[in-house]
C-alpha cells in the first residue's frame, strides 16, 4: 500500500464530481480519507484494506503511482483511462475525482397488515384559562387542569415552548406522549402530526415519513449506510469500535448523519415541517441498533455474543442527534438476543407470524441474515453471518444493485440478461448472482459440488454459444455473462464458492430451526422473503441453489422491507408496539455456534440440491 505522507507538506484542492464538492487537504492524504472528510460516499466494503477492488474512481490530477493492489483489480484499459482505487491513492496535488453515481434499488414496499391507528403521540387543541391577580397559578398547572392530566410531566424544551405559546390568541395545541408533554404550539396545529420509521441495515437505510393521523406514508427515502466505508459487515465495524478510541463516535456520527440526510429529503418531498415530527421508531440488527444508540458493540464480537441492552428504549431526539423537534421521542424497538435484532421483531410484527395458526418461515437474506420460524404457539429465530457475497463484495465483478448491474439471468441456448438501467452490464449484483448460478446448474454447467465445467468437459449437447462462454478469468474457470464487445463480466469458480458459503450459512440456520420445532418442508405453509432480496429475488432460483427449503412456489411470498413496515406499525399503533415488546420477550433465540449439529448442517448445505428437485407440488 502506498505511504501515507508526501515529502513536502502542502495543501491540495480536491473536487469531487458529479456533485462538485470541494475540499482542501494536506498532500499525502489518502483519497478515501479525503472523500470521508468531504462527506462523499465511495463504496469501500472491505473497509479500505485494498482487498475488494470496489472503490473505483476516475482521477485527473497529481496522485501517487499505481499500487500492486490496483494492478491486480483494475484492467489495463481502466488504468489507461485514469481509474484508480480510492483506498490506494495518495493525493499529491490538485485533482478532480469522479465518483460513479449509483441508483440503488432498495426495497421500500413491504408486507401489509391492517391495524388500528392509535399512536402514542396525540395532539389536543385547547384554551388555557388566563391567570389573574387573585389566582396566580402557573401556566403549567393551568395546562394540567385543562388537560385533566394531573400527573403530566414536562422537560425543559416543552416548558420553553409553553412560555412562547401563551402569547397565542387562538388557543394552544398540546403535544402529548402518554403523560409527558412534548411541546405546546400556538393556535390549532392538530392537522400536522408526523412521525418517522427507519430500518437501519448494515448496507442500506430506509425511512418513511408518516402522517400520524391516519398512518399513511407521505414520503419514503433510502440511502447507503455510510458506515460501509469502514467495512461491509458488522464484524468490521465492531473491530473498528474495539481498536480505535474514536471508532464508536465515528460510527455513531455516520449513521446519525445518514438519518438526518434522509429526514431532510423526506420533509422536502412532503413539504412538511421537521418541528412537527414528534416520534421516531428505529429497527435494525443488534449491532446497528447499538451504534445508532451510541452504545459500544464490542460484546457482540465474541462469545457468548451478548447485547448491552435488548429492552425497548425511548429517548429525546435531541439526545440521539436527530434533526427533528428536540423533545420528540425516539423509540428503539427491542431486540431478541445476540445478533437477532429489532429488524427481526419488525419482520415478525409486519408479517403476522406470531398470529399464525400455521408454521411459517421468514428469511431476511443479506450480509447478516436472520431467519424466524414458527406460529402463534412458538417461534424460534437465528442469525447467520452469510458474508457480503449477496452485496457483491466478495464477487470478482460484483457490485451493488445499481445502474449497470446484472439483476436477472436466463439461460436457454444462450444467455439473456436483465441489466439495471437497461445499459451494457458493468457487474453483477446479488439477485443476478443467484440467478446465474441457478441457471448454470440447470444447464448442467455447474455440478452438485459447485464445480464449473471447462469448455472441454462441458456436457455433450451443450449449445455452442454457451460452450464458447466458458473461459478463464484471473487464472480461474469462468463463465462469460456479458455480450462480446462489452466490458467483461464473468461468473468465476471462486464466485460460486462464495455464494455456496453464503447460502449454506442461511440454509443451515433454517435447518436448525426446523429441527428445533420438529417440522419438515411439508409442514411449511409459507416462506416470506424479506428485505431487498425479498423484493427482487426469483424464488425458483433461490430454491434451485438450496437457499430456501423446497416448497411449492405458490407458498413463497416476497414481503419486501418488512422490517421497516414493522417500524411503521410500532410508530402508528400503541397496540403494535406492545406486540413488538411481547415478541422480543417470547421468541426463542438459537445460538447456532452452540449447536453441535450446525457445522454438519453447514457442510451439507454447501452442496447444491440434486436435480431435478423432488416435486415440491406433491408436498403436503
Amino acid at each position: 500500500m502506498p505511504p501515507e505522507s508526501a515529502s513536502t507538506i502542502t495543501t491540495a484542492t480536491v473536487v469531487f464530481q458529479p456533485d462538485g464538492q470541494t475540499i482542501s487537504v494536506p498532500t499525502g492524504t489518502r483519497l478515501s480519507r479525503a472523500s470521508a472528510d468531504a462527506n462523499v460516499h465511495i463504496d469501500a466494503p472491505c473497509g479500505d484494506r485494498g482487498i475488494c477492488g470496489k472503490c473505483r474512481v476516475h482521477i485527473v490530477g497529481k496522485v501517487s503511482p499505481l499500487s500492486p493492489a490496483e494492478s491486480r483489480y483494475l484492467s489495463r484499459q481502466q488504468i489507461a483511462e485514469g481509474w484508480r482505487l480510492s483506498c490506494q491513492t495518495i493525493i499529491l496535488g490538485d485533482c478532480t475525482v469522479t465518483v460513479p453515481r449509483t441508483s440503488l434499488q432498495i426495497a421500500v414496499d413491504g408486507a401489509g397488515r391492517e391495524i388500528a391507528v392509535k399512536p402514542s403521540v396525540r395532539k389536543i387543541h385547547l384554551e388555557i384559562p388566563p391567570a389573574d391577580i387573585v389566582d396566580a397559578t402557573s401556566a403549567f398547572s393551568r395546562l394540567k387542569t385543562a388537560l385533566q392530566t394531573p400527573n403530566l410531566r414536562a422537560g425543559r424544551a416543552a416548558l420553553r415552548s409553553l412560555a412562547f405559546a401563551l402569547k397565542s390568541v387562538d388557543g394552544v395545541t398540546a403535544v402529548l406522549a402518554g403523560d409527558e408533554l412534548i411541546a405546546v404550539e400556538q393556535g390549532d396545529t392538530t392537522a400536522e402530526q408526523f412521525g418517522l420509521a427507519f430500518d437501519i441495515g448494515t448496507t442500506t437505510v430506509v425511512g418513511a415519513l408518516v402522517d400520524l393521523r391516519d398512518g399513511r406514508e407521505v414520503a419514503v427515502a433510502a440511502s447507503l449506510n455510510e458506515q460501509s466505508r469502514f467495512g461491509a459487515d458488522v464484524i468490521s465495524r465492531i473491530k473498528l469500535a474495539n481498536e480505535d478510541p474514536t471508532g464508536l463516535d465515528r460510527l455513531n456520527e455516520r449513521i446519525v448523519a445518514v438519518l438526518n440526510s434522509l429526514i431532510t429529503r423526506m420533509v422536502e418531498q412532503a413539504d412538511a415541517r421537521r418541528d412537527r415530527i414528534y416520534e421516531v421508531t428505529l429497527v435494525g440488527n443488534t449491532c446497528m441498533h447499538h451504534l445508532a444508540l451510541g452504545v459500544h458493540p464490542g460484546s457482540l464480537g465474541e462469545a457468548p455474543y451478548v447485547a448491552v441492552v435488548q429492552d425497548a428504549i425511548s429517548l429525546p431526539a435531541g439526545e440521539v442527534g436527530l434533526d427533528v423537534l428536540k423533545s420528540a421521542r425516539v423509540y428503539f424497538v427491542p431486540i431478541i438476543a445476540g445478533h437477532v435484532g429489532a429488524d427481526t421483531v419488525g419482520v415478525i410484527l409486519s408479517t403476522g407470524i406470531h398470529h399464525s395458526d400455521d408454521i411459517r418461515l421468514a428469511v431476511d437474506i443479506g450480509t447478516n441474515g436472520e431467519s424466524v420460524l414458527g406460529s402463534s404457539t412458538r417461534m424460534v429465530a437465528c442469525s447467520t453471518a452469510a458474508g457480503p457475497a449477496f452485496e457483491g463484495t466478495s464477487i470478482l465483478h460484483g457490485m451493488r444493485a445499481s445502474d449497470g448491474a446484472i439483476q436477472e439471468v436466463r439461460i436457454d441456448d444462450d444467455v439473456t440478461l436483465n441489466v439495471i438501467g437497461g445499459s451494457f452490464p458493468t457487474g453483477i449484483c446479488g439477485t443476478g448472482l443467484i440467478d446465474a448460478v441457478a441457471e448454470l446448474r440447470l444447464a448442467g454447467l455447474i455440478d452438485e459440488n459447485g464445480r464449473l465445467c471447462s469448455r472441454e468437459d462441458a456436457p455433450e449437447g451443450t449449445p455452442p454459444a454457451l460452450r464458447h462462454r466458458l473461459i478463464q478469468d484471473h487464472g480461474t474457470r469462468a463463465f462469460r455473462l456479458s455480450p462480446q464487445g462489452s466490458m467483461l463480466v464473468t461468473l468465476t469458480q471462486k464466485d460460486i464458492r462464495e455464494l455456496q458459503l453464503a447460502k449454506a450459512a442461511i440454509f443451515a440456520g433454517i435447518q436448525i430451526l426446523m429441527r428445533e420445532l420438529g417440522v419438515t418442508e411439508a409442514d411449511l405453509a409459507e416462506i416470506d422473503l424479506a428485505g431487498a432480496f425479498g423484493s427482487y429475488i426469483r424464488p425458483d432460483s433461490a430454491r434451485t441453489i438450496g437457499l430456501i427449503p423446497n416448497v411449492p412456489l405458490d407458498r413463497v411470498r416476497s414481503v419486501g422491507n418488512a422490517a421497516r413496515v414493522g417500524a411503521r406499525l410500532a410508530l402508528i399503533s400503541s397496540e403494535a408496539r406492545a406486540e413488538a415488546e411481547h415478541i422480543a420477550r417470547t421468541v426463542e433465540h438459537q445460538e447456532l455456534f452452540a449447536r453441535e449439529e450446525f457445522m454438519e448442517a453447514f457442510s451439507n448445505a454447501m452442496l447444491f440440491p440434486e436435480l431435478p428437485l423432488p416435486d415440491a407440488d406433491q408436498l403436503g
